[in-house]
């Protein structure tokens, strides 16, 4: 049985992390898959037991993931993933300019991939690693990463409009236009697109598609006496089939079959959330 935590991160570094997140327990009668669809944040999880198990549908191959794993946004449905045995993980969700403005890696590197952490991020990572291993307790573990993740903050950096547009546009489930972002922070649409790119690692119209695909499955397993209409509506679809051509393309299948193998994994709806499930 798998349970989770969430918890916000403080004021000064809610422009850099949506959320912190642990799964723990145990899986012993058969593993859990878990899919993978196309998805708006970045994660860095540590992994402190049994580690996932990385399925990739395409070469039926399966990979142990490392225990730090840094994965970048995701335009479709990928590898998945198989948790088994003894689960312990911590994760830091970053908002979508986050982990960019925290370690300067241009997020086209990472998109849709997960990394071993140490090859992306390097010496930064063995002490915080280490000393979250050794805290016991949740909270315990936000307040160390919260001092590591404020230890790397310029403070005498000037506010990234780029990035505060990624955030507002994630916070309004991708309901804005590019020509209305790019106006807003006084750039032409392209030279938002491009510096949006290096940011965020995806195109701003796909990543609004994405979140808005995200925030309309976290209503739906929320509230799933709702219709797939009501969803389509609250969340600005022309219709219920443009919604569900989006979940063909960002998960590879039709939204009752994805739900029917996401809903019963509560621990892991977190991934997808676009507000924290449960707040510790």
């Amino acid at each position: 049985m798998l349970q989770t935590k969430m918890a916000r991160p403080s004021t000064v570094l809610r422009p850099y992390v949506w959320a912190y997140g642990t799964i723990f327990g145990t899986v012993l009668s058969e593993p859990l898959r878990i899919p993978l669809p196309a998805r708006p944040k970045q994660l860095l999880t540590f992994s402190f037991a049994d580690p996932y198990r990385v399925l990739r549908p395409e070469s039926h191959e399966v990979h142990p993931s490392p225990r730090v794993t840094v994965a970048g946004p995701q335009t479709c449905a990928r590898a998945g993933l198989s948790a088994f045995g003894t689960i312990d993980t911590f994760t830091i969700h970053f908002q979508p300019a986050g982990f960019y403005r925290l370690f300067g890696i241009p997020m086209t590197e990472l998109t849709d991939g997960a990394y071993d952490a140490y090859g992306v991020i390097g010496v930064r990572l063995p002490g915080m690693e280490d000393e979250l291993a050794c805290t016991a307790g949740f909270a315990k573990r936000v307040e160390l990463a919260e001092r590591r993740l404020m230890g790397m903050l310029d403070n005498d950096a000037a506010p990234d409009p780029i990035a505060f547009a990624a955030n507002r546009l994630f916070r309004r489930a991708g309901l804005q236009g590019v020509s209305a972002m790019a106006a807003e922070v006084n750039l032409s649409p392209r030279q938002f697109e491009r510096r949006f790119l290096a940011q965020v690692g995806i195109p701003p119209k796909l990543y609004a598609r994405i979140i808005r695909f995200n925030a309309a499955l976290d209503s739906k397993l929320r509230s799933p006496g709702h219709s797939w209409t009501r969803v389509a509506n609250e969340h600005e679809y022309y219709d219920q089939m443009h919604l569900l051509r989006d979940c063909r393309a960002f998960t590879g299948e039709p939204p009752e079959r994805f739900l029917a193998r996401l809903a019963p994994l509560p621990a892991f709806h977190a991934f997808y959330a676009t507000e924290p499930v449960r707040i510790a």
